[in-house]
């Protein structure tokens, strides 16, 4: 009944739906493992390109983090979770209830942590 009385206001479906564009452009933590690791390392891949162009150009570096030659891209993930992700997504599962999207979550957020307390900078561990 509660979301069926939110869903009533014309403005508040606007700011649900303009919740649900955002949550899904930043959802990548919320993804099954594998998947998020790949798209960790294309964004961060993405993040890195512009690092090394704006270096050639002698622009000002925006995001010095992303330098492909000092990033820790665990603690990059990290850092993106914990400021950006976790409200954000606790508050849409209050709202909405998603387990599974909040067990990625705390799975990711685990494996990230794991990789930074071994001091690894990658996206993976080395191969055994």
């Amino acid at each position: 009944d509660s979301i069926k009385t939110v869903l009533t206001s014309p403005e508040n479906r606007i700011l649900i739906k303009r919740m649900l564009i955002k949550c899904a452009d930043i959802s990548n933590p919320c993804r099954p493992i594998q998947q998020c690791i790949e798209w960790a390392g294309r964004i961060s891949e993405e993040y890195f390109a512009q690092t090394d162009e704006e270096k050639r150009q002698g622009l000002p570096v925006v995001m010095p983090v992303f330098d492909r030659n000092t990033c820790s891209i665990p603690k990059s993930q990290i850092s993106f979770i914990d400021y950006f992700i976790t409200d954000m997504f606790d508050a849409w599962d209050a709202f909405a209830d998603l387990p599974n999207l909040m067990q990625h979550l705390d799975n990711n957020f685990k494996y990230w942590k794991g990789l930074d307390e071994r001091k690894l900078r990658s996206l993976r561990p080395p191969p055994e």
